[in-house]
């Protein structure tokens, strides 16, 4: 056998240089890949989940700001496609859960619509309103209903409306100018 053989048999030998080369073939842009997540810890203000492929050594670890709102969304979004509620995060451990590489990291699949650049336009869209829904839930009294008195309006009637609307925001802003 000669040296160049040995060589290279005894490079392949070596799990750290095969992952190496596995992980580069795994990861482009767009790659789906089923991954155990393995750990869910819950903090005060941070939620930690860790992902585990089975061709890989290293855990992809993903955390989360329980102080935002785009945060909470993407594990509801992770809970909900695993059939769980926000509360039972923590229920999450053992799930098999698709990753994406999206060029530069590993991301859940569910929260993909939560991600900037990611996800179709619609799904963003539906995101962005759900986030819009829940504060306007919290929002005051006053402003809630106005938001039903504005749904229980006729075609005709929100038709009106906006004319008027714009009536007065001409009149405005040509007050504005002569004044």
């Amino acid at each position: 056998m000669s040296e160049t053989e040995s060589q290279v048999t005894a490079s392949m030998e070596s799990p750290t240089e095969y992952e190496h080369l596995h992980r580069k073939q795994k990861e482009t842009a767009g790659t789906v890949e089923l991954a155990e997540l393995t750990d869910v810890w819950v903090g005060e203000s941070e939620l930690v989940c860790r992902f585990q492929f089975d061709w890989a050594t290293a855990p992809i670890q993903r955390r989360y700001d329980l102080n935002s709102d785009r945060d909470i969304a993407k594990i509801e979004r992770l809970c909900e496609a695993n059939g769980l509620q926000f509360e039972q995060a923590s229920h999450l451990e053992g799930a098999l859960i698709e990753l994406e590489y999206t060029g530069s990291q590993w991301l859940p699949r569910p929260e993909a619509a939560y991600t900037d650049g990611e996800g179709a336009t619609a799904e963003t869209f539906r995101a962005e309103c759900r986030l819009l829904f829940d504060e306007l839930a919290q929002s005051p009294a006053f402003v809630r209903r106005g938001i039903e008195r504005i749904r229980d309006l006729s075609t005709t009637q929100l038709i009106i409306g906006v004319i008027l609307v714009k009536k007065i925001a001409i009149i405005a802003l040509l007050a504005h100018l002569l004044l």
